[in-house]
């Protein structure tokens, strides 16, 4: 059965309350292509800890390009996909539809629109959009939503710091354009998101990480820089060119084959409702 979208699909970038819709400009096609992507045991494990079947109906908040909602799609009946975002929205709709997955409804919507969402979840999933949101407000909005033996699972690149070789040298050339980067006003402070869900009535019940590979080229270093909302092409302006070529330099400098293999974490984080 094929999902429909929500009532906001096609519009314009309105002012949405509570976020800067400028915070993601221009990072969507970066974002969708050169995010590292979670590893499968990790949506595997998420899915089977939640209890989810070709019946339930699962929430993805905070989608972007649908990082975690297009994996999950084949493990569920529904997957409603919420961002603020028209342009993350728009990259989900086209991967969707090039899988060739017909049941995730795509809306545009955010964690202050929890009030609308009609019947129950079997659960939900947010990655990296746990950071952007008031915690303690959306696990109180989800506990009301989800059903008596669901859950949440929060999934996320692991705690080692950087998770991949390059980014210690790409930081350097970064912080040179842009100096210290300090975090956008709208990010959560609290780092760890284990402090509020010991708030919360969920209970945490894992907390685990598993490992993958990746493998990048320069291309997709750049990618991967520039679908971040702090290092988006817009930051750097008209030195884009001359800071993608000194990145350039600096990579071939630490490895002249300009390919770089790492080995990265995949953080879930999961809390149910008892």
């Amino acid at each position: 059965m094929a999902a429909k979208s929500g009532p906001e699909e096609g519009l314009p970038r309105p002012a949405r309350r509570g976020y800067d819709l400028d915070l993601f400009r221009g990072t969507a096609p970066y974002y969708a292509r050169y995010r590292a992507p979670y590893a499968a045991e990790a949506i595997d494990f998420a899915a089977a800890r939640l209890g989810l079947t070709g019946a339930s109906r699962l929430l993805d908040l905070g989608c972007g390009p649908g990082t975690l909602a297009l994996p999950f799609a084949s493990r569920v009946a529904e997957v409603l996909a919420w961002d603020p975002d028209p342009d993350m929205l728009a990259d989900g709709r086209a991967l969707a539809k090039t899988a060739g997955l017909e049941n995730i409804a795509w809306r545009q919507a955010g964690s202050e629109d929890l009030g609308q969402l009609d019947g129950l979840l079997a659960g939900a999933v947010m990655g990296q959009s746990f950071h952007w949101m008031d915690r303690d407000q959306v696990l109180r909005d989800l506990f009301g939503l989800i059903e008596d033996g669901g859950g949440i699972a929060l999934i996320n690149p692991g705690q080692r710091r950087p998770q991949e070789v390059w980014q210690g040298a790409a930081s350097e050339i970064v912080r040179a354009y842009l100096g210290d980067r300090p975090p956008h006003p709208q990010r959560n402070p609290e780092g760890r998101h284990e402090p509020a869900l010991l708030r919360s009535d969920f209970e945490i019940t894992d907390d685990v990480e598993f490992a993958s590979t990746i493998t990048r080229d320069f291309a997709s270093v750049l990618g991967s820089i520039y679908s971040t909302s702090d290092t988006s092409p817009a930051h750097f302006g008209d030195r884009a060119a001359a800071f993608e070529a000194d990145l350039k330099a600096a990579l071939l400098e630490l490895n002249p084959t300009g390919v770089f293999t790492s080995s990265i974490e995949t953080g879930v984080l999961v809390a149910m409702k008892r």
